[in-house]
């Protein structure tokens, strides 16, 4: 069973690994859309048209399902892949109820990409579970371009982080939403600069959880055998940009091992 995860880059292997690590049966074919990225600072048409694209390619793959590993499209342009494509799509939202229920001194910090910051979606998601905490939404525009760029720009991802990491620690935010899931991948980074006292929450848990729900739901039997399975499933690598930064994308991958094909796509 094949299951396509999209993301403009290396971000969407956060949920890669959380899948793999859960239900190691299933094949896994992840594109990378580096040559549209950063999608922060695409429209919602544009990420829209792009997803669409996607979704086809995913189909003539043989894919299964399809995970959304971005928080930015997930927001923007889900429901019109959704409409475009008979398979399962599942998307990743800001972990906004958890952090609300966890915090302590009620004040949490959403760092998200621009786009994402701005959506309906999530003010509609802090609206909800807010309750008597303190939200602060925040962005970066570059930091999720930046981490594609790891380990040459290391030092820049650093200066972010702890920039925004000290705006954090002045409003005594406990609880931090990393709202992008290129952000987990420095998740050690963000621990370092604001200390053991801040409750950092990422959304592949429960990713992973609808992915299996919506497997089950849709293909029975079939998903079940392939769930339970103690065997291993391969990983496909595709680019949008060329090759030449697969060893980029491999760096992330916890099992790169069962890495059996590296390719460049044209969308």
């Amino acid at each position: 069973m094949k299951i396509g995860i999209l993301d403009s880059g290396a971000g969407g292997l956060t949920i890669l690994n959380a899948i793999r690590q859960k239900s190691p049966a299933l094949d896994l074919i992840y594109l990378a859309d580096e040559s549209f990225a950063p999608y922060g600072e695409k429209s919602p048409e544009q990420i829209q048209s792009r997803l669409i694209k996607i979704g086809a390619f995913f189909e003539a793959q043989h894919a299964k399902a399809i995970v959304v590993a971005c928080n930015t499209a997930t927001v923007v342009a889900i429901e019109a892949l959704r409409a475009s494509t008979h398979l399962p799509v599942i998307g990743v939202e800001p972990a906004v109820k958890p952090a609300c229920r966890v915090s302590k001194k009620r004040h949490v910090a959403v760092l998200a990409t621009p786009l994402t910051a701005k959506s309906e979606r999530l003010k509609e998601l802090i609206d909800r579970w807010r309750e008597d905490s303190q939200v602060n939404v925040m962005s970066s525009p570059t930091l999720a371009f930046a981490i594609d760029g790891w380990p040459e720009s290391q030092s820049k991802v650093i200066e972010t982080v702890e920039c925004l990491c000290r705006q954090m620690l002045e409003q005594e935010v406990d609880t931090l939403v990393l709202a992008c899931t290129h952000y987990p991948l420095v998740k050690n980074l963000f621990e370092m600069a604001l200390g053991p006292n801040c409750e950092i929450i990422e959304p592949n848990d429960g990713v992973v959880a609808q992915l299996i729900r919506r497997l089950d739901q849709v293909y029975s039997d079939e998903a079940q055998i392939d769930l339970s399975s103690e065997s291993f499933g391969q990983i496909a690598l595709f680019s949008t940009q060329g090759t030449m930064n697969m060893d980029r994308l491999t760096q992330w991958i916890e099992d790169s091992a069962s890495i059996c094909q590296k390719e460049y796509v044209l969308l």
